[in-house]
């Protein structure tokens, strides 16, 4: 997989498991902030008022740069690392795992839960569709109106897109491409007498 794509979920996917009579539902969808995954939290919590723990795991970032684990009362690490384990194996990003419990009665011990845990997670995972996505940078294109098509050409090759454009004396775009791709084509484009520019350096 090149620098610019990332694997992450699709469509969310559910697995159970079951050990001793307790069941663990697990349910992994693509997270890409904290307060979404703190939404998606709640509604299961209010859909599943009877379970008894709600453990989790979450990344976000394209190179996993923050993550959580949460065992919610289990013994430390026997929930959350498990969960975050798995999904880190599946090589996701902006990923995250919720699995609760309902118990059943009879203690599992840690390596039990360990096991019961990670399995529904794991579970919950492979059923999840799988996305490819491309990591990408905003960029800003003062042009001529002679220089247009070339511009947009180049940039559809690329594997980008243009998000937005306005006609004036000049043309102006707002492409979107490969972040791999943005130095050399703004350097290219600069040779030729347009402007061109990441976002965050202004247009």
């Amino acid at each position: 997989m090149s620098p610019d794509h990332y694997l992450s979920i699709g469509t969310e996917g559910e697995g159970l498991f079951r050990d001793k009579a307790s069941r663990f539902i697990g349910i992994a969808f693509q997270v890409c902030d904290e307060e979404q995954f703190k939404e998606r939290l709640l509604r299961l919590q209010k859909e599943h008022h009877g379970a008894r723990h709600f453990c989790y795991a979450w990344t976000i970032g394209v190179r996993n740069t923050r993550h959580r684990a949460n065992d919610d009362g289990e013994p430390a690490g026997t929930a959350g690392k498990p969960i975050l384990n798995r999904i880190r194996a599946a090589g996701l990003s902006d990923a995250g795992v919720i699995v609760l419990r309902y118990f059943g009665g009879t203690l599992l011990g840690k390596a039990g839960l360990i096991q019961a845990y990670g399995e529904a997670a794991r579970l919950a995972l492979e059923a999840a569709v799988k996305v490819e996505l491309v990591l990408r940078d905003n960029v800003h294109i003062t042009c001529t109106y002679a220089q247009l098509e070339g511009i947009r050409n180049t940039v559809l090759a690329s594997g980008g897109d243009v998000l937005d454009s306005s006609f004036t004396n000049a043309v102006t775009l707002r492409v979107a491409l490969p972040l791999s791709r943005v130095e050399a084509l703004c350097e290219a484009w600069r040779t030729q007498g347009i402007q061109a520019a990441r976002e965050d350096q202004g247009k």
